[in-house]
């Protein structure tokens, strides 16, 4: 059963714990790969759970989407419906 699309908020804390950062080192717009330097690798560690934790299935094609808090709740707000 899928859940409700997440807040950004929620998806900002998300992030925050799984990279083990602070909000304010986390800004909605920061570009994962840029500007925090996250690899492929953990990008799909971060899908992998972002799935489990909103009972989604995200296609390979939309990981490249993915590329900010702003960015991820967008995508699962279009696939969960809005938050």
């Amino acid at each position: 059963m899928t859940k409700p699309a997440p807040t950004r908020e929620e998806l900002r804390d998300f992030f925050v714990e799984e990279l083990e950062l602070t909000d304010e080192l986390l800004p909605y717009d920061a570009e994962f790969a840029v500007d925090l330097g996250i690899d492929s690798l953990t990008t799909m560690e971060l899908v992998v759970q972002l799935e489990k934790r909103y009972g989604v299935r995200l296609a390979e094609a939309e990981f490249a989407e993915l590329t900010s808090v702003n960015a991820v709740h967008a995508v699962l707000s279009a696939r969960l419906g809005t938050a």
